[in-house]
Parts: C-alpha cells; sequence; structure tokens
C-alpha cells in the first residue's frame, strides 16, 4: 500500500474535548514556528471506521494550539512504514516525529553507531520539554527506562499494548458449543472440534511474518515456558537451540491444521476480517485488532470476545507507540508542542479510547471494561516483559520472521533452528 499523506485539520472525535487539566509549555513555544508549517507525523496508525487515534489527538492538540495543522503521513503496514521511514532518516529527510515501538526499535536510532549515542539522529528531550519531570513521575519505571538513553529521555510513551491475546467470534462459539479457551488443551480441542467444517479455527495473516513471531514467541512460548525465560532468552542468556525453544516451535507445527492455509497472503487485518465475517473462530493478535472490531461492533463486544492466550493471563507482552524528536526536523517548535499534547492526560485519554490501548500514564483513566482494568493492574504490577520490536535488532527478527514463514511451510523447525543459532551472537 503506497504511503498516504494527509492534512488532519479539526477533525471530529468522540470524547475529545475533555476538561482534564495541562501543563502548558512556555509562552514562548506556542508561537511563530516555520510560518504555520504543518507538523508532520509519520506512523502506522490509519482510520478504521470511527476510530482515529491521530484525529482525536488533533482535536485536543488544537484546543491549545488552533493555528496549528498535523500532516499524517500514514500506512497500514508497519513493514512498509519502517522501511520508508529508513530511507527518510538515512537521507536527513526526518519527519518532525514518528511512531516508533519502545525499547530496541525506538533505541537504534540514538545507538547509530552500536556503541553510545554520539550519531544519534534523536534530540534528548530533557531540558527541551518541560514535561519530562512529570512524565518519569506518572509513568512506569519500566517504560521510562526503555525510551533513555544514560539518564536522557529520548521520546514520549504515548500509548501501551498487551500482545498475547486472543479474539473470537461469540456467534461461532455459540453455534458451536465452544467456550473461551483457559489453557493449550482447550485450544487444541477447539481446533479439533472445529476441523472437517467451514470454520477456520485460528485466522492468522503472515504476509509480514511478525505476526508468526506474535503466536509462536510472544504468545506460545510465554505460554509453555513463562516471561522470565522468554526475556532471557531475547536478551541473548541462553544457547540459541535450546532445548525449550526447540519443543516451543514444534507444538508451534502441531497448530498448523488449525490454521488457515493461505495466511502467507493475508495481512493480520484480513485475518482479523476473518473473525469477523465469522469464516474464523479466533485470531491471535495484540489488542490493537480491537480497532478493526469495534468498526464491525459498535456496541462494544456483543459480538467480539477477547481474552488472554491460555496460560498468560498473568503476564503482559507489552509494546508502546512512542514519539520521539528526530534531529534535522523541518518543524523543531510545532513537534516539541505535539509531544506535549502526547504526554498530556488529556491527549493520552483521547487517542486511547480511539486506539484501544492503555494510557503510558497511569494518572490517565484507561478505557472502560474489565480487560482494560485487568491490563491496567499488570501494567502496574506484572510481570511485564517486551515485545520482541523492543528486546531484538530488527535484522534479527526479520530473518528469524522468513524462517518461520519457511517453517510453516516446509512443516520442518529446522529453518529456524539454523537462523537462530547463525544470528543469537547478534542479541549479546
Amino acid at each position: 500500500m503506497a504511503v498516504l499523506a494527509v492534512i488532519v485539520v479539526g477533525c471530529e472525535a468522540s470524547g475529545s474535548k475533555s476538561g482534564a487539566t495541562q501543563t502548558d509549555p512556555a509562552p514562548s513555544s506556542r508561537r511563530g514556528d516555520n510560518g504555520g508549517e504543518p507538523i508532520e507525523v509519520f506512523s502506522w496508525w490509519a482510520r478504521i471506521g470511527e476510530s482515529d487515534a491521530l484525529g482525536a489527538l488533533t482535536v485536543e492538540h488544537q484546543i491549545h494550539y488552533p493555528e496549528d495543522s498535523i500532516l499524517n503521513a500514514t500506512s497500514e503496514l508497519s513493514g512498509l512504514a519502517r522501511k520508508t521511514l529508513r530511507s527518510r532518516m538515512d537521507h536527513g529527510e526526518p519527519p518532525d516525529t514518528f511512531q516508533a515501538n519502545i525499547g530496541r526499535d525506538l533505541m537504534r536510532w540514538v545507538l547509530v553507531n552500536g556503541i553510545d549515542d554520539h550519531m544519534s539522529k534523536l534530540m534528548p528531550l530533557d531540558g527541551i520539554i518541560p514535561d519530562v519531570a512529570e512524565w518519569r513521575q506518572h509513568m512506569p519505571a519500566a517504560l521510562i527506562r526503555e525510551v533513555s538513553y544514560r539518564g536522557k529521555l529520548f521520546a514520549v510513551p504515548a500509548t501501551v499494548h498487551r500482545l498475547n491475546e486472543i479474539f473470537y467470534n461469540r456467534a461461532v462459539f455459540r453455534t458451536y458449543g465452544l467456550e473461551e479457551p483457559k489453557s493449550m488443551e482447550d485450544l487444541v480441542g477447539i481446533g479439533r472440534k472445529l476441523s472437517g467444517t467451514s470454520v477456520v479455527p485460528i485466522a492468522v495473516g503472515s504476509r509480514e511474518p511478525w505476526t508468526l513471531e506474535l503466536f509462536v514467541f510472544e504468545c506460545l512460548l510465554v505460554s509453555r515456558e513463562g516471561p522470565a525465560f522468554y526475556d532471557a532468552y531475547f536478551r541473548g542468556a541462553s544457547r540459541p537451540d535450546d532445548p525449550r525453544i526447540l519443543a516451543t516451535l514444534r507444538a508451534a507445527l502441531d497448530f498448523l491444521p488449525y490454521i488457515n492455509a493461505d495466511h502467507g497472503d493475508l495481512t493480520w487485518l484480513q485475518a482479523v476480517d476473518m473473525v469477523i465475517s465469522g469464516r474464523a473462530a479466533m485470531t491471535v493478535m495484540g489488542d490493537w485488532a480491537l480497532v478493526s472490531l469495534r468498526a464491525r461492533d459498535p456496541a462494544q463486544f456483543t459480538d467480539y470476545g477477547e481474552v488472554a492466550f491460555p496460560g498468560t493471563e498473568g503476564t503482559m507482552v507489552y509494546t508502546s507507540d512512542t514519539f520521539p524528536l528526530p534531529l534535522h526536523a523541518r518543524n523543531t517548535a510545532g513537534a516539541i508542542r505535539l509531544l506535549h499534547t502526547l504526554g498530556s492526560v488529556a491527549g493520552q485519554r483521547v487517542m486511547n479510547r480511539a486506539k484501544g490501548s492503555l494510557p503510558a500514564r497511569l494518572d490517565a483513566e484507561p478505557p472502560d471494561g474489565p480487560m482494560f482494568q485487568k491490563k491496567r493492574q499488570l501494567l502496574e504490577q506484572g510481570p511485564l516483559v517486551l515485545a520482541l520490536s523492543g528486546l531484538v535488532p530488527a535484522g534479527f527478527a526479520d530473518a528469524v520472521g522468513q524462517a518461520l514463514e519457511e517453517m510453516t511451510t516446509q512443516h520442518d523447525i529446522e529453518p529456524v533452528v539454523q537462523t537462530l543459532r547463525s544470528r543469537y551472537a547478534l542479541l549479546r
């Protein structure tokens, strides 16, 4: 899909005009940047139905900065967005701010030389944005740590998503007498019960292979071996062919009969559409899938259910959308104002309601619903482990994702084992 650019000015978004108090930045930063030039935001946040996180944020921002307009450069697919961003950053043509997952996905632009921040393409926010001290006070220490280097903050966390989740079609479950899976045995049982029917048990879209990494490692591995092993393994503290990894890969192959055969041709959005249409009973996906489901279910989950991946109920495998301040941005002053809004209580409230995610600020209430309350409790108390985008280098993740695709085609774990053996040193 081509990258689209649209100017968002005064968009309407439900619940966007909050009465929450904000701390204004210094008056000198409120006006006079670049002659009214738009603030360019580069992201893979796309409007789906009535859900428009950036539009909601824009409305809130323009309450305080009515002269600002926001240029939203978006792509629905994160892989395409990252490739385009890499090209722009390498050519010294950065957007004014951009979306990056917390951890390594963000810090690659700080540790450009692989050693320290001397060649950083991002500006530290300390001393530039007055809100930094407030963010440190009201955001979990785990989030602050993953956007910092040597005590300097390089981005504001805007959202928090949980990855280890299953979404299911309630009507399909009723028709076939299925219950929410509470164990791996339950999940396999659903697969067996639906075998021979027209309904795919688990919809997967692996056109971008990170979805296989989500299923195999961020869900299945955490379920089988626990969050501590998952975290240690992907920080390079084990051996690449650890028996627990091999056993998890074999267990993943056991699920192939229950997954749509055309998964390599579909995106994760198309897999969610299979659940919406009833062609599939479930999909394993991060809770950003809520946006697509709610577009079809305005009553909010009368038709679709959400449950933690079996065996991971007490763990939150998480990512956070973060937004930094690039060096050589064209509208630095405008970007500073927008980062202020992104990190404010009101800004986090409106965009996370639209996006179906948790605010990164603990003093900004989460969206309504028991699942959000459970996720907020995990965010505050843990266990909390990073998604692979935050734990491993992009080159490692890309290679392992391609190997997982080969594994599903060949019905053999060896492509993944060989890739892990050859690339594991990158984690140390």
